[in-house]
């Protein structure tokens, strides 16, 4: 049956059980079904300010900030006292602005290195917490290209990894693991470890300089 050949009580109860079956689906982490049902409770009631909430968050969760960023502005124009939405919103400006910063910063160490060339030793516990993104610290040390390399490659095997993740069994991560998703987040991790370690210590060498000893020690 069609949502127009629903009586609006009949509408309100439908619509009412599949918000609780997306608020299911999404403490589950089960982010498709979650979607699927929101999708849903928006054809009965488009203009429901939960449900368009909702929407958005699940957009949100899938990655494409921008597009949740324009889903909460809309939701603060329908309701601009909604304390969830701006709190929301106010996170999603933010993290399109940081993101566009490190895209500023690494196009920029690219295109000058010698301008962060310039700025004296490294230090190791900056380049390890660079790292946190894989390739930052050693971008931070003067290794650009081993370092878009690792970023690029680490990146490549998380993609890797959810695209070779059984759709079909369960809801949990773990129950969806395949034998090529688990190489993949091994391949992952391992490049994650790399770049932590591997940074720190080429920072410790630059540190100290070709002939191994540490500027700061006395002569």
């Amino acid at each position: 049956m069609t949502p127009q050949n629903l009586d609006e009580a009949t509408k309100k109860v439908e619509f009412d059980r599949l918000m609780t079956a997306a608020t299911v689906y999404r403490r589950r982490g089960d982010y498709a079904q979650a979607t699927q049902a929101i999708r849903q409770a928006l054809q009965l009631f488009p203009e429901n300010l939960d449900a368009r909430e909702f929407a958005a968050d699940m957009i949100y969760a899938h990655g494409d900030v921008s597009k949740a960023a324009e889903h909460y502005k809309s939701l603060l124009e329908a309701d601009p006292k909604r304390a969830s939405v701006e709190a929301k919103y106010a996170k999603a400006v933010l993290e399109m602005a940081e993101g566009k910063r490190q895209q500023d910063l690494i196009k920029d160490m690219v295109e000058n290195p010698n301008k962060y060339h310039a700025q004296g030793p490294r230090k190791p516990t900056i380049a390890a917490v660079l790292s946190i993104a894989p390739g930052f610290g050693h971008i931070y040390c003067g290794q650009y290209a081993v370092g878009m390399g690792i970023f690029g490659g680490w990146i490549l095997a998380w993609l890797l990894f959810f695209a070779t993740l059984n759709p079909s069994v369960g809801v949990q991560v773990t129950q969806k693991l395949t034998g090529p998703a688990a190489l993949f987040m091994c391949i992952a991790g391992g490049l994650h470890i790399y770049a932590v370690t591997g940074a720190a210590s080429l920072a410790e060498r630059l540190r100290k300089g070709k002939g191994g000893k540490d500027p700061s020690e006395p002569e």
